[in-house]
């Protein structure tokens, strides 16, 4: 999967000086784990709970990696109204 316009904006905003590093990681563990797609939900999961902080950045990869369904809940992004929460959290530019 190819990052979204709307979430590659969000880490362009959260992460200034590291939003290259950021996109290769998340295609990296997205790659290694999923097999190439792990889909919007999973990458915007990660980036909210960064909240902006490589070391949460980091601990939000482990466990994706570990127990990708423990991240969704972290988010807030488990049940099946998912997907206008997301789209709530990118409309409204919450941090």
């Amino acid at each position: 999967m190819i990052v979204s316009r709307r979430l590659a904006g969000k880490i362009k905003k959260d992460f200034p000086a590291d939003s290259e590093a950021v996109l290769s990681m998340l295609h990296e563990v997205e790659r290694e784990s999923f097999g190439g797609d792990a889909g919007e939900r999973l990458l915007a999961a990660v980036i909210l709970v960064a909240r902006g902080d490589i070391d949460r950045l980091v601990m939000a990869l482990e466990l994706m990696a570990e127990d990708w369904r423990d991240l969704l809940m972290d988010a807030g992004l488990e049940s099946e109204d998912w997907a206008s929460r997301l789209d709530e959290f990118f409309d409204s530019g919450e941090s």
